[in-house]
């Protein structure tokens, strides 16, 4: 007889201290009320692992594994299914006694388009970890070398701050202005994993910059007037655009633009956040006619703490 265990994980932006975090910097993260959801189903008459991602209802990503050393049978998607072989066998090495059966059959299901970068490689680490009973933030450290806030918003229940290999600290978020923020796909992904191992190789960051991000994080989650949030996004961009050398998103492809955009995560893919005194209607009709049509407001993506 069949049985099967479901397991759930959010998803991740980062709205201060990109790049930064990585060198010890606190960042002020935000876990999403979209995520991923993971279903183990054990008894099914095959002798592999079966892996099957839905988004939609639809299957975007399959693959075999072989149960004993997690190699790939077979695969839709062969880039995916190596990284998906290389998390088990690294799980294998932080638990050894983790060996699932022949014929267990384990489905994702993502809220989110996987291309919008909110989190389905961190996510699917945290359910891993859950399923296999290892620390998250050690296979994420094996696997990506990430920061790991993306793995404490994955099991977070609203905002934190988080410092790297520290525990996260839970804060609460309360902009009255919350109504006026909206954040915009930007068409792009960023692979981060790429983008992290770039920064780590070729970037030093002095502490007085690390101690700078850490203040501008403080001063963000503090800020009640929609003016000062404004200028400290400003600030921000330009910290972060001098150390990486480029000009701040706003600058660079909406000049016009009446508000202030700050680029969340890495940098020229991903998420924009905005902040504007105009409507939703005014704010889509804008990044409409530049071709950026997936646009959310504050409220309806972030994720708020119960008693909020």
């Amino acid at each position: 007889m069949s049985s099967s265990t479901t397991y759930r994980a959010n998803g991740k932006l980062l709205l201060t201290g990109e790049y930064f975090v990585l060198h010890g910097a606190k960042a002020l993260a935000l876990p999403l009320k979209l995520g991923q959801q993971l279903t183990v189903h054990d008894g099914l008459n095959s002798e592999n692992i079966i892996w099957q991602a839905f988004f939609e209802g639809e299957i975007w990503f399959s693959c075999g594994l072989n149960p004993i050393n997690f190699s790939v049978i077979a695969t839709n998607h062969p880039e995916k299914a190596e990284t998906l072989s290389k998390i088990f066998q690294t799980i294998k090495i932080l638990n050894p006694t983790f060996q699932p059966k022949a014929g267990t059959k384990i489905e994702t299901s993502l809220d989110a388009n996987p291309e919008w970068g909110f989190g389905s490689s961190s996510t699917l680490i945290l359910l891993l970890s859950q399923l296999a009973g290892v620390d998250p933030f050690i296979l994420n450290e094996m696997a990506f070398k990430g920061s790991g806030f993306d793995i404490a918003c994955a099991n977070a229940d609203g905002p934190i701050f988080y410092v790297r290999n520290n525990p996260a600290q839970p804060i609460v978020l309360d902009y009255p202005f919350s109504e006026q923020l909206f954040l915009v796909y930007s068409g792009k992904k960023k692979k981060t994993s790429s983008e992290v191992s770039t920064f780590l190789k070729e970037k030093k960051v002095s502490d007085r910059l690390i101690q700078e991000v850490s203040a501008l994080s403080d001063e963000f989650a503090g800020c009640r007037d929609q003016n000062k949030f404004n200028q400290l996004i400003k600030q921000h961009e330009g910290i972060v655009g001098r150390l990486i050398g480029q000009i701040p998103v706003k600058e660079q492809l909406f000049n016009d633009f009446d508000g202030a955009i700050k680029s969340l995560g890495a940098w020229g893919g991903d998420f924009y956040l905005i902040s504007t005194a105009q409507p939703f209607s005014g704010v889509k009709k804008y990044f409409d006619n530049r071709g950026l049509t997936t646009i959310f407001s504050w409220n309806e993506l972030i994720l708020k703490r119960k008693n909020q």
